[in-house]
C-alpha cells in the first residue's frame, strides 16, 4: 500500500513539474487604454476642422469633451432627417442639450453656446428663418460630426 501512495505522489509531482515547465498556451494581450476610440468617426476635411476648432478648444475637461462628442455625433446622424426650419433646429439642439447635460455645462465654458449657434448659422443660408433644404441639413451633419471628431482627439 505504501508503494501505491508513493506512486500517486510521484505522478502528481511529475504533472505539476511538467505544467510549470511547459510554455503557457494562453496568450494575454496588453490593451493600450490611451488608444481606444470612444466613437468611430471619419476624419473631417481641413475646412470643417478649421471651423470647429474654436469650439473644440473651448472645452477642456476630458469627460465633457467625450459627452459632447457623443451628443454631437448623435445630432449629426439625426439632423439629416429632420423636417425643420433654422429656428427649430436651434431650439431642438438647445433643448436636447439641456436634457442630456442638465446644468453641468451652464457657464462652465465661456462662449460655448454662442459658438454653437454660430456653427448652426454657418451651415444655414442667410440670417432669416427658413425651412432647411437637404444641402443645409447635410452641411449641418458634416460640421457637427466634425465637431464630434475634434472633441475626441487628445489635446
Amino acid at each position: 500500500m505504501k508503494n501505491y501512495l508513493n506512486l500517486k505522489t510521484i505522478i502528481g509531482l511529475a504533472l505539476i513539474c511538467i505544467g510549470l515547465l511547459l510554455p503557457p498556451h494562453i496568450k494575454i494581450n496588453n490593451v493600450d487604454n490611451n488608444n481606444i476610440a470612444i466613437l468611430n468617426i471619419d476624419k473631417p476635411t481641413e475646412t470643417i476642422l478649421s471651423i470647429v476648432a474654436p469650439i473644440s478648444s473651448v472645452v477642456t475637461d476630458p469627460t465633457d469633451r467625450a459627452k459632447l462628442a457623443i451628443f454631437n455625433q448623435d445630432f449629426a446622424n439625426r439632423v439629416k432627417n429632420y423636417d425643420a426650419d433654422t429656428q427649430q433646429i436651434n431650439d431642438l439642439y438647445s433643448i436636447a442639450a439641456s436634457e442630456f447635460f442638465g446644468s453641468s455645462l451652464d457657464n462652465k465654458y465661456k462662449n460655448l453656446d454662442v459658438l454653437l449657434v454660430e456653427l448652426i448659422k454657418t451651415c444655414c443660408s442667410g440670417e432669416d428663418n427658413h425651412k432647411l433644404i437637404q444641402e443645409e441639413k447635410d452641411k449641418l451633419s458634416s460640421h457637427f460630426m466634425g465637431l464630434a471628431w475634434s472633441l475626441i482627439q487628445k489635446k
